[in-house]
């Protein structure tokens, strides 16, 4: 076969294969291409950045919360001897002391906390007090060390508006004694003697709870 004839027969099945392409267009969509592998690539996300807060300037000073304070215990204060005593509406101790009895029992519920004090070796009518405590001691110590056979301590409290006895008390040689008292807010005063003794001190004290309810 010459040369000339097989351009020929290629050009002929190329323009029937053209024709065919053309009148079924489906034969392309079904021909496979085969589709290589290639290396796997791990999408990498965008990271999120938080902006950094900066705190702002306002000038004002940062306050730290404090616990309230405790009011601590006031320094019991002392009771002089009045330098007018006639003019009381009692000056002289009963004739009878005993009538008052031996001592009370002091008290043990709670710690008692002193507010004032009476410190004295004779004897006379002290000022006018007022207590603001519902429930208070007298507390009485007598020493004698010189002469303790024959010391001797007599006390009343009274009111100041009549002088009526609220409690009395007598120590004998020497010691101590305890009164309880239930009397508040009004003027009293106390009528004291005392032989051959060194010296005595009369503590006015209260209960914790009563101290931290009605003190002034």
């Amino acid at each position: 076969m010459e040369s000339g004839d097989i351009v020929t027969l290629v050009g002929g099945l190329a323009v029937v294969l053209v024709i065919a392409l053309i009148s079924h267009p489906q034969y392309i969509s079904d021909i496979t291409v085969p589709v290589v592998p290639g290396p796997t690539v791990t999408p990498v996300l965008p990271t999120t950045v938080m902006p950094t807060q900066i705190p702002i300037e306002t000038g004002m000073p940062t306050i730290e919360p404090t616990s309230e304070p405790v009011r601590p215990d006031d320094l019991p204060y002392q009771i002089f001897y009045s330098s007018q005593p006639f003019t009381y509406p009692r000056f002289k101790l009963p004739d009878n002391m005993v009538t008052f009895g031996a001592s009370d029992l002091p008290l043990r519920t709670e710690r008692s906390v002193p507010f004032a004090f009476i410190s004295e070796s004779r004897g006379g009518l002290t000022q006018k007090f007022s207590v603001p405590y519902p429930i208070w001691v007298i507390n009485t110590t007598v020493i004698a060390n010189r002469t303790p056979q024959y010391g001797n301590f007599k006390m009343v409290l009274c009111y100041a508006d009549n002088g009526t006895i609220i409690k009395g008390d007598e120590v004998l040689n020497r010691g101590t004694s305890y009164r309880v008292v239930h009397t508040s807010n009004t003027d009293l005063y106390m009528i004291i003697t005392t032989a051959y003794i060194d010296n005595f001190y009369i503590s006015l004290e209260t209960p914790r709870s009563y101290y931290n309810s009605f003190r002034p």
